[in-house]
């Protein structure tokens, strides 16, 4: 939810704070040619930016895909962690762990979560998508 006016607003004050690539995440339900899909493309190219397409994902199954145009869902290649807005660092999308930094501390948090990030994600039983920040 939320305003769509707000988003390309801070999508313009990003390209003119000079950030660069400003990147556009897409969740789609089955393809990229899907008619609001083809809106986000046109309205990227038009505007100088990059889109990339996220399948939408179900956590607690662990069912999740390769993002189109990113590099994201490839569980062989993935070096990332994640640091929430609760203040906690998650390992995985598709995992229960996280560390929290008011526990751990940050390095300590930090630390903790590249220590437990697996080879591959099983699947989240501790919250929907839109609570992890995906």
């Amino acid at each position: 939810g939320g305003e769509l006016i707000s988003v390309l607003e801070g999508i313009q004050a990003a390209k003119q704070a000079g950030f660069e690539p400003v990147k556009i995440n897409c969740v789609i339900m089955d393809s990229s040619m899907e008619p609001d899909a083809i809106a986000v493309k046109a309205y990227a190219q038009n505007n100088g930016l990059q889109v990339r397409f996220i399948h939408q994902m179900d956590l607690k199954n662990g069912t999740f895909s390769q993002v189109e145009g990113g590099e994201g869902g490839n569980c062989k290649s993935c070096n990332r962690v994640r640091l929430m807005a609760n203040g906690s660092f998650k390992p995985c999308l598709f995992n229960d762990s996280c560390f929290n930094i008011k526990e751990f501390g940050i390095e300590g948090a930090l630390q903790k979560a590249v220590e437990a990030k697996p080879a591959a994600g099983t699947r989240n039983l501790s919250g929907k998508f839109y609570n992890i920040g995906g």
